[in-house]
């Protein structure tokens, strides 16, 4: 036997551990299959978003709450390390009301970005090419004014 199995059997003698046995294997099929991207609609970012939301306002009321009890223990103590503490949720909890901020600007962006992409959809034609004579655009354009009267 090799030093290093008689090293193992020793660590395993004296932790009661059971001998190694040798593993199964396993054979892993290799699927090729191409699993398309989850396209997210309208209601699931809202339903989404209103989620986040509501855990930043869960997150920022616990906050509140221990920093209420936190600056007690911290004045009856007069501890540095309380104060230390206290200054330490303080800066988090404004950090979480910062991120909250920025999911507002999130969402926003993301709805500015959809109505940007039905604007781009609906095209305004400002340059038409007529094909034909000039004596039938002024038919045509005789015809639209006399519609309009």
């Amino acid at each position: 036997m090799k030093v290093e199995q008689l090293v193992e059997k020793r660590i395993e003698k004296s932790l009661d551990l059971v001998e190694n046995t040798p593993s199964e294997v396993v054979e892993v099929l290799n699927t090729n299959e191409i699993t398309q991207p989850t396209v997210i609609n309208g209601g699931e970012k809202d339903t989404d978003f209103q989620y986040a939301r509501e855990n930043m306002y869960d997150i920022i009321e616990k906050g509140r709450d221990a920093m209420e009890e936190l600056l007690e223990i911290a004045k009856a103590e007069e501890s540095p390390r309380a104060f230390e503490v206290f200054g330490q949720l303080l800066k988090n909890m404004s950090d979480s009301q910062e991120k909250l901020m920025e999911l507002h600007q999130k969402k926003q962006k993301l709805e500015s970005d959809g109505d940007r992409q039905e604007v781009a959809r609906a095209q305004n034609v400002t340059n038409a090419l007529f094909v034909g004579s000039t004596a039938d655009l002024l038919k045509l354009v005789k015809k639209e004014t006399k519609n309009d009267a």
